[in-house]
Order: structure tokens, then C-alpha cells, then sequence
């Protein structure tokens, strides 16, 4: 896998009633890095479900780098032999996990 370039997470989403911003942020010591803004400009109704998803997009990328990794363990050569089956049952449901939980995040509900 190439290294990635994105800014690394976890990252939150919220709103700012204030400014009627749904923000997308870094959480830093005692602040927070802006990395994506819905403004009151933008007459979307789906700005929140945008700031959701944009939010859990490094969890989503991490769940599905595991999926693809526990895919490939199971359609190997060698996954007939029993040990192979096992690791690659175990690396799938820890992927079911997170990716559940990526999905949880991205539509807005806490997994």
C-alpha cells in the first residue's frame, strides 16, 4: 500500500449554531485544525450529512485497508490449510467491526 498524505484522524464533525457551520475538525490541544466547512452560504440540506461522512473518511479508509487485507488472506493459495482459514476469519470480523463502526460515524449515529 502507498503512504498516505491526508491529514490523520480520528476527525469530528459538528455544528456551530452561531455561524449555522457544520465543521469537520482536527481535535488539537485546547482547539481544534478547521479541515472542512459547510457554510451558511451553501442552501444545502444535505450539509450535515456531508460533514458526517467527510468526517469519517479516515476511519472509513482504515476499515476498508482491513477488509481488502482480510479478502486477500481468504482467497490466497494457501487459505485451505486450517490456520490460514482461522486468521483470515478473525482479521475479517475485527474489519467487520471497524467498518461498522465507519458507517455508524459517516451517517451521523454513534456506532
Amino acid at each position: 500500500m502507498s503512504e498516505m498524505k491526508h491529514t490523520p484522524g480520528p476527525w469530528s464533525c459538528f455544528y456551530k449554531p452561531k455561524y449555522d457551520e457544520w465543521h469537520v475538525s482536527l481535535p488539537m490541544a485546547n482547539c481544534g485544525m478547521k479541515l472542512a466547512l459547510a457554510p451558511d452560504g451553501i442552501q444545502s440540506e444535505n450539509r450535515e450529512a456531508d460533514a458526517h461522512l467527510i468526517g469519517a473518511a479516515p476511519e472509513m479508509l482504515a476499515a476498508l485497508q482491513e477488509c481488502q487485507s482480510a479478502l486477500a488472506m481468504m482467497v490466497s493459495p494457501n487459505s485451505i490449510e486450517q490456520t490460514t482459514v482461522a486468521n483470515a476469519f478473525a482479521a475479517a470480523t475485527a474489519a467487520d467491526v471497524k467498518a461498522r463502526a465507519a458507517i455508524a460515524k459517516a451517517e451521523g449515529r454513534h456506532p
